[in-house]
């Protein structure tokens, strides 16, 4: 799936703030490594320098598979220099790379606590269809009643298996209201307006993980 010539996107996976992209390409693979050049930051167009053990988000266009986009996580687990100076990778395995839509965040069907906070009207509780880094999915009580455009204040609460659960909160926009067909709930689809990075971050996490475990149990 990974040739020499790929190019890759990654973004540091590691809950800070700090907000970057870089860009790189695949110039040998073998078992367990992804050998790339030295990858250049998108924003300033500069080289940047990875520290060993950095975790990465990683995502690439397979030429191979109709154009799909993929992305997996990894880390750097050193460097060498061949023909030219090299990062290495550690490759995680085609099952662990989860294909996604050509959109920017992975979303995935999961029931979360959420409540709702809207000027003007009572705030209510309610529990997510889907979610992602970008946006989420609310059921949507039979006394609500709210128009696209409406701006509002989510709360949301994601568990971890291995923490405390992450409370975060964020500004969102009620972009549709829809009725789900199997279940016949009224469902608004709600976009994130402010959600800090690092909470992009973890919602990226965990979207990205509640895929693998779907791919592990054979779920598509």
């Amino acid at each position: 799936m990974l040739e020499p010539g790929v190019t890759l996107t990654m973004e540091p996976f590691d809950g800070t703030d700090k907000k970057e992209e870089y860009r790189c390409k695949v110039v040998d693979t073998e078992e367990g490594k992804i050998f790339i050049d030295y990858p250049v930051n998108v924003q300033t167009n500069r080289t940047v320098f990875l520290l060993d053990g950095m975790q990465l988000a990683v995502s690439f266009i397979d030429p191979n598979a109709s154009m799909a986009v993929f992305l997996f996580q990894t880390e750097v687990i050193g460097r060498v220099k061949k023909k030219i100076p090299m990062l290495v990778l550690h490759e995680p395995g085609i099952n662990n790379y989860v294909r996604v839509q050509r959109r920017k965040f992975v979303r995935v069907q999961k029931a979360i606590d959420v409540a709702v906070e809207v000027d003007g009207m009572p705030s209510f509780s309610s529990v997510t269809e889907d979610i992602s880094a970008g946006g989420m999915a609310i059921v949507l009580p039979e006394s609500v009643q709210m128009e696209d455009g409406t701006e509002g204040k989510v709360y949301g609460v994601i568990p971890s298996q291995h923490a405390e659960p992450h409370y975060f909160e964020a500004m969102a926009e009620l972009v549709r209201v829809h009725e789900d067909k199997k279940s016949g709930r009224r469902v608004g689809s709600f976009q994130f307006k402010d959600l800090v990075y690092a909470e992009q971050q973890m919602l990226m996490r965990f979207c990205f993980e509640q895929q693998l475990q779907l791919r592990k149990k054979g779920v598509k």
